[in-house]
C-alpha cells in the first residue's frame, strides 16, 4: 500500500480504507505542519491547523475528484484554515524563533557562538524582514514563503494555489518588489 501513489490512496480512504487514510496522514502531516508553521509563526497553531487540516479533508474525502492531484487540495484546506486562524488571531508573524529566547541554527553554529554584532544584526534584520513580509499582504505573503521557504517550483505553486502558472511569476514578481521597497523604507538595502 505504500506504493501506491496519493490519489490511489484517496480513492481507496474514499472506499472506507483505515489504512489508506493512515498512510495520507503519514505522508502529508509533515509538509502540512511547515506550511501552517510559514504561514502562521507559532509552532502550536502550526500543529493543531495541520491536524485540523487532515481530518477536514478525510471528513471531506468525498468531495475529492481524483483526476486530479491530491497534494494542492490538501494543501489548499491547509492554506484557508491557515487564513481563519490568523484572521480570527492576528498572531504576530516571526520569521524565527529567535525572539521566543530559542537559539537559531546556522551554517557557523549556534546563534550563542556569533559576534555580539552580527547578532544584533542579525535580529534587526529579521524584524525588518518581518515588517516587510506582514506589510506586503497574504496574496504575496504566500507567494513568497511557497517560493523562497518551502522552494516550490512556479508549476507546482500555480496547482497549490490553483492560479495559472503566469499569474505566479507576475505575483511573485510584485512580491519582491514590495519586499524590497518595504525594506528600503526602513533603510534596508536588500
Amino acid at each position: 500500500m505504500s506504493t501506491m501513489s496519493d490519489q490511489q490512496l484517496a480513492i481507496a480512504v474514499q472506499g472506507g480504507d483505515r489504512g489508506a487514510a493512515q498512510l495520507l496522514m503519514e505522508r502529508y502531516q509533515s509538509g502540512l505542519f511547515g506550511l501552517a508553521l510559514r504561514l502562521l509563526r507559532n509552532r502550536e497553531d502550526a500543529r493543531e491547523v495541520a491536524q485540523e487540516a487532515m481530518v477536514k479533508a478525510l471528513s471531506r474525502i468525498q468531495s475529492y475528484d481524483p483526476t486530479r492531484p491530491f497534494s494542492p487540495w490538501v494543501y489548499r484546506i491547509a492554506r484557508n484554515l491557515c487564513i481563519d486562524r490568523h484572521r480570527a488571531k492576528r498572531p504576530h508573524l516571526a520569521l524565527d524563533e529567535e525572539r521566543d529566547g530559542a537559539p537559531i541554527e546556522t551554517e557557523g553554529g549556534s546563534a550563542f557562538t556569533r559576534q555580539p554584532d552580527a547578532l544584533a544584526h542579525q535580529r534587526q534584520l529579521n524584524v525588518a524582514l518581518e515588517e516587510a513580509l506582514a506589510s506586503i499582504g497574504p496574496i504575496y505573503r504566500d507567494i513568497i514563503l511557497l517560493y523562497h521557504y518551502d522552494h516550490l517550483t512556479y508549476p507546482e505553486i500555480a496547482a497549490h494555489l490553483q492560479i495559472p502558472e503566469g499569474t505566479v511569476m507576475n505575483r511573485l514578481f510584485r512580491a519582491r518588489r514590495k519586499m524590497q521597497e518595504a525594506l528600503l523604507s526602513e533603510g534596508i538595502t536588500p
